[in-house]
């Protein structure tokens, strides 16, 4: 079997698992190692190996460590806080000023850090039930 049609069929038999109810998360753990078996034969648990191995010695993979701490200081020292409260301040007048707020802060601190994804899980946690307090809808806030 060729490498495009390996590919191919692969998305068929991720949504099939998907569809009868397994996790998502098993149903792509399941995928890949069925089909690795299938594309390197005996040699898939040392390509396995070797791919965890080479992603996970990478030196991007240190600043996550350090990122999570800086989060917990910010939030420890009441910085993230303020900042929340003085975002809410200035842009609570506008329509949607806390959402605004809540935006404005990701911006501020995906500038800061560059990393965009954990910054907007950082201060979605944050500002979550100030959001709910202010009676904003469920799916706006997701």
């Amino acid at each position: 079997m060729g490498d495009g049609s390996l590919a191919g069929a692969m998305f068929p038999v991720l949504f099939v698992l998907i569809f009868l109810g397994m996790p998502v998360a098993m149903s792509l753990i399941v995928t890949a190692l069925g089909f690795s078996f299938l594309a390197f034969g005996d040699m898939a648990p040392t390509q396995l190996y070797r791919f965890i191995e080479r992603v996970a010695t990478q030196p991007l993979f240190a600043a996550i460590p350090l990122f999570i701490f800086m989060g917990a200081m910010l939030e420890r020292s009441g910085i993230a806080e303020r900042l929340f409260i003085a975002m809410r301040l200035w842009l609570g007048r506008l329509p949607g000023g806390l959402s605004l707020a809540t935006i404005s802060m990701c911006a501020i601190f995906a500038a800061g850090t560059g990393i965009v994804g954990a910054v907007e899980v950082m201060v979605g946690m944050m500002t979550i039930p100030a959001m709910m307090r202010f009676g904003y809808d469920r799916g706006l806030i997701a």
